[in-house]
């Protein structure tokens, strides 16, 4: 039993979400880019943010991880307030599930400093509290394998139900961020809200291909059903060059290509060591023409999800 702790520092990553079909479905973690949330005692009941990296709202009501963490808190009968430190190194509004990593730190980071006892798929519920208010909408591709890690599928959010899906080891991911901010609440207000029975039944069955790819290792049946015929066709109109790239990514050998989360960054998957130079110098040129700053981040899928810095 720890005693007299009275703050914590938790790495809290970046994720993919909307994967291929997986529209609210599917998503995984990434490594190297997240939150670093440091949670402090107060000896009053205010909640006082700190956020370095980026700009984010200072009041407790209008941020995501203080919503996360009121919710938390209001649930286990805990009174006091907190100095909350949010250290960004990746873009709001990207596409990387930049709201669920501040959501899910802080209440990760509550429940260790409380001691608490929740596990990781009890404390879902109240990040998702959070991540309702920059979406508006309790979708979990995000949250979940930033808080668990891994590949994920989400069944149900209320209550929290869902699965891990095994992928090979080799399996990485090259994520393009053009510096084009856009906002989940927008990118959700284009989509329609009925599609055709044929394209339901082509979205079914990706996603059936996409799983059963993933759990056998099956590269051929994974780029073969990561197609995503609801958001992706209507989203990557808000991404200058979108088809661009998806055709310089795919004539290099990726697994497959589509869009993260609402945008503007995309992800494509290539085995582990396959030289990506190439790729990403013919990506760079086509945005410079456009004097658009591009990015670019390899990762494998992180495994480990949110997790105390020591």
């Amino acid at each position: 039993m720890r005693k007299n702790i009275n703050s914590v520092k938790v790495f809290s990553p970046a994720s993919v979400a909307n994967v291929g079909p997986g529209f609210d479905i599917l998503g995984f973690a990434i490594n190297n880019i997240g939150d670093t949330i440091t949670l402090t005692k107060r000896n009053d009941e205010s909640y006082v943010i700190e956020a370095i990296g980026a700009e984010l709202p200072l009041n407790p009501d209008q941020n995501v991880a203080t919503v996360a963490l009121k919710s938390f808190c209001n649930h286990v009968g805990h009174k006091g307030g907190f100095d909350i430190k949010i250290e960004k190194n990746f873009t709001p509004g990207s596409g990387l599930g930049s709201s669920a990593s501040s959501a899910v730190g802080a209440v990760y980071a509550a429940n260790e400093l409380l001691e608490s006892g929740f596990s990781r798929e009890e404390l879902i519920t109240f990040a998702l509290d959070g991540e309702a208010l920059a979406s508006g909408n309790r979708h979990g591709d995000n949250v979940v394998p930033c808080m668990l890690g891994g590949f994920v599928g989400v069944k149900n959010c209320d209550p929290y139900e869902g699965f891990q899906v095994s992928f090979p080891d080799d399996l990485n991911v090259l994520i393009v961020f053009p510096d084009v901010p856009i906002k989940t609440s927008e990118a959700r207000a284009i989509l329609p809200q009925t599609i055709t029975l044929k394209d339901g039944i082509k979205q079914a069955a990706n996603m059936a291909g996409l799983i059963k790819g993933l759990i056998d290792g099956d590269y051929s049946l994974i780029k073969a059903s990561l197609q995503d015929v609801f958001a992706q066709p209507h989203r990557k109109k808000m991404i200058p060059q979108h088809d661009r790239v998806e055709d310089i990514i795919m004539k290099n050998g990726a697994i497959g290509f589509n869009i993260s989360g609402s945008g503007p960054a995309m992800f494509a998957f290539f085995k582990k060591n396959q030289g990506l130079t190439e790729v990403k110098r013919q990506i760079e040129s086509v945005y410079n023409a456009e004097q658009i700053h591009v990015q670019f981040l390899e990762s494998a899928i992180n495994k480990n999800g949110v997790t105390v810095v020591q």
